[in-house]
């Protein structure tokens, strides 16, 4: 009756720990996936975000593109002067060419050289250029003091259109 109680005991406890290993091995292994499931939940939310900033972006130079109709880049700097009022300061636009950007689109250069201009002046143009209803950019600018009035400017700056073809 002994040896049939301790191998009654004996099977419990095999049984036992048959049934307890693979559940502690299990558990491990869950708790591993789920670490390394959160972390792909992090990458794919920092993935969305960066997505969601792309698109935005995209989606704001794409709207800029379509909204103003422009004849070309000569057109587009009698635009930029005429809304801040210096139409009369600016000498010479000279068309530098245009070129191909990744088959959709195409980039218009010109220089533009602008005379007696004030500081704010200058700042109201660059500020017009970002806030423009197409694309432009300011590709350099170059400037000098007027010599007739040094708290003027001279400036010539190459502006770019871009456009769809």
């Amino acid at each position: 009756m002994k040896s049939r109680g301790q191998i009654l005991v004996a099977s419990l406890l095999i049984g036992l720990y048959v049934l307890i290993i693979p559940a502690l091995v299990m558990e491990r292994s869950a708790g591993k996936e789920l670490e390394m499931l959160k972390t792909k939940q992090k990458e794919l939310s920092v993935l969305s975000r960066e997505y969601k900033l792309m698109k935005e972006n995209v989606d704001f130079v794409e709207q800029r593109s379509t909204v103003a109709q422009v004849r070309g880049i000569a057109n587009a700097v009698d635009m930029l002067s005429s809304s801040v009022g210096m139409k009369g300061k600016i000498k010479s636009v000279k068309v530098t060419g245009a070129r191909e950007i990744q088959g959709s689109m195409t980039e218009e250069s010109a220089e533009v050289q602008m005379e007696k201009v004030s500081m704010n002046e200058l700042v109201n143009i660059y500020h017009r250029v970002l806030d423009a209803p197409m694309i432009l950019s300011v590709k350099r600018a170059t400037i000098k003091k007027s010599f007739e009035n040094p708290e003027l400017l001279n400036i010539t700056m190459t502006v770019s259109l871009f456009t769809r073809k």
